[in-house]
């Protein structure tokens, strides 16, 4: 193999990157992705069970990990999560913010708790993460941040009007990142997935009238798997999306542009 195409190959080799909600789902993927590719990854998430399993399989392949279960809401926990991982792996180069959940409620019938529990997870994490990790990327003039937002950020949906919000708050909140760090090689992004196979969607697609519905939506005729997301991650992730800065790549099967 080449240095060039070693280079190609293994696009994170010698790089730390944190990967939150990833037990399973587009985490998992992602953060498989960016172990084979060479990096050693930081997993945070709420499923222990899960985050066992993917260390295992992420030193399977010859990578260091750190897994911890993070509360990713409250500041603390996130602050002493990213610090531990930092003194454990290394500085952090890369942060995916994964962790999310689902609101399937009509807005008239939310209740406060509600809305706090889907704009904690969804939003105010982005926020916490970030802060935590852009002091050490300012100082070593790098990094790479890519956020996970949704197609709903754009595109309302029936009983889905405070996960609409928190989506859209986190694509303009990657935004507005991506204004203030402009000056530092740090590269502020968001993936907005749309119908996906993963534990939130589950349920549903295990309806096989549900799932020919959904994919009749999409141009492509197919739900989207883990790995379709987790490519697009990578990518931005990657010193080719070096230019690439403050946008959205919606991975949705053409959804967005039928609607």
């Amino acid at each position: 193999m080449t240095e060039a195409e070693e280079r190609r190959a293994y696009r994170f080799k010698g790089k730390v990157a944190i990967v939150t909600g990833a037990a399973s789902g587009i985490g998992r993927a992602t953060a498989l992705g960016l172990a084979v590719e060479g990096a050693d990854v930081a997993i945070c998430d709420l499923n222990l069970a899960g985050l066992e399993s993917l260390a295992a399989e992420i030193g399977r392949l010859g990578r260091k990990s750190f897994a911890e279960t993070v509360d990713v809401g409250a500041k603390e926990a996130v602050f002493s999560f990213v610090a531990r991982a930092a003194e454990l792996l290394g500085p952090v180069d890369i942060l995916v913010n994964n962790a999310g959940t689902g609101q399937f409620q009509p807005f008239a019938m939310m209740e406060d708790e509600e809305y706090d529990r889907v704009m904690n997870t969804n939003v105010r994490s982005v926020f916490h993460f970030a802060r935590a990790v852009l002091p050490s990327m300012m100082d070593n003039d790098y990094g790479k941040i890519v956020n996970i937002t949704s197609i709903m950020s754009v595109i309302a949906g029936q009983g889905q009007s405070i996960y609409n919000t928190s989506k859209g708050a986190a694509k303009m909140m990657t935004q507005g990142i991506a204004a203030d760090c402009a000056g530092y090689h740090i590269n502020v992004n968001a993936v907005g997935p749309g119908m996906v196979l993963t534990g939130l969607t589950r349920n549903m697609l295990g309806d096989p009238d549900q799932a020919a519905m959904f994919e009749e939506k999409i141009p492509l005729r197919r739900i989207g798997l883990p790995e379709d997301i987790a490519a697009g991650v990578l990518f931005l992730c990657s010193d080719a999306a070096g230019y690439v800065h403050g946008e959205t790549l919606f991975i949705d099967g053409g959804m967005i542009c039928t609607r």
